[in-house]
């Protein structure tokens, strides 16, 4: 069977539905990612098959259009995903689809350009969550937008067969939505990126914390003080940034500037993590056993860190400059590794990436 993968030119974005490709791969299916060409560096060893501009352009589009930038939730988010998105990218994702004339197609929740183009080519196609359930105010003028699409086009959009959804159901609240057609994944670390390549340095007698602010924020007096804070509370430190953002902090003998670097990679050579809050850098995290400091920024960052927070498996803070304390907090509490700890036996139950691609391919042939 041939299955495409699309979604928005964001590390974020497709990262999460990378443990579904591997294990279509693994069990000898032709998977393909269709999506900017700047991404291949951040999924090899996927292959990309590249389709539309990158997020730069995007933003550039959406601003001239709506005025608002999409990294804040306004007009400016709706029309990048669900517009600018899809008229940039939307010719040439569907010269690929042709090309590879996939059984099945799995886009990501804000990829509304997947939707549209497995209608126009009669695709059976797949939702992949990539986060927490979103709010329904928010959904709901992605829809509105999305509509356009389809009627710009006089098509009636065909229904997904399924929502793979990899946001385990402990970090779920009494009013978050569970779909019928709902299939849980567990979250699995995997190896993509050209990062996997670069040595980690060995440790020393000190506990060691990563510090990272995903791939979405770029604040780089944020990422310093958090650094600085933690060395000065006494850790080493792994930061997935290059040194020239860290001019102060970098200088420190225990702070290592790696560069983009898989959290598969990290993960298993620190005793904490100290985060922005994006769900792919939280649920790893868990996956791991690995208590969090979370300091929220955008987009997702606040809801992931209150519901994390409420396991007991991490600290929230509002200054960067109080990474420090609250990692030292962390480290010295039993509570927190034991609540991590049972996050992950939580995680370890969920559906694995080769048991859900036997369920898709299933739903797939049905038709």
């Amino acid at each position: 069977m041939r299955i495409a993968f699309t979604g928005n030119p964001m590390t974020g974005h497709l990262l999460p539905m990378m443990p579904l490709l591997d294990a279509a791969r693994a069990a000898g299916h032709e998977a393909v990612v269709i999506t900017a060409e700047e991404m291949e560096p951040r999924l090899a060893p996927a292959a990309v098959w590249p389709a539309g501009p990158g997020v730069a352009a995007n933003v550039e589009e959406t601003l001239r259009r709506t005025g608002s930038h999409p990294a804040h939730p306004g007009p400016g988010t709706v029309e990048y995903f669900a517009g600018v998105r899809v008229d940039l990218a939307v010719e040439e994702t569907l010269e690929q689809l042709v090309k590879l004339e996939p059984d099945l197609l799995v886009t990501e929740e804000l990829d509304y350009l997947g939707p549209l183009v497995a209608t126009m080519l009669d695709i059976p196609w797949v939702e992949h969550r990539v986060g927490a359930p979103l709010p329904e105010d928010f959904t709901s003028s992605l829809r509105d937008r999305s509509a356009k699409n389809f009627a710009e086009r006089s098509l009636r959009p065909s229904a997904r067969i399924a929502l793979v959804d990899a946001y385990p159901d402990f970090l779920l609240g009494p009013d978050d939505h569970r779909a019928a057609d709902r299939i849980s994944l567990r979250p699995t670390l995997n190896g993509h990126g050209e990062g996997m390549a670069v040595a980690v340095p060995g440790r020393s007698s000190r506990p060691r914390a990563l510090v990272t602010l995903g791939t979405t924020v770029e604040d780089k007096d944020a990422l310093a003080s958090m650094v600085s804070a933690v060395d000065a509370a006494g850790f080493d430190v792994l930061v997935t940034a290059d040194a020239a953002d860290l001019p102060a902090a970098a200088g420190a003998q225990g702070v290592h500037a790696l560069g983009f670097v898989p959290l598969a990679k990290l993960l298993p050579e620190v005793d904490l993590v100290v985060s922005a809050g994006g769900t792919g850098t939280v649920l790893a995290a868990l996956t791991a056993g690995l208590p969090l400091v979370l300091r929220p920024f955008l987009a997702d960052h606040p809801l992931n860190a209150a519901r994390i927070a409420a396991q007991g498996a991490a600290i929230v803070i509002d200054d960067p400059a109080d990474a420090g304390g609250a990692a030292r907090r962390v480290w010295d509490s039993d509570g927190h590794r034991t609540a991590a700890t049972a996050a992950a036996k939580g995680i370890s139950t969920m559906s694995s990436p080769e048991h859900v691609v036997e369920q898709l391919i299933g739903l797939a042939r049905k038709g």
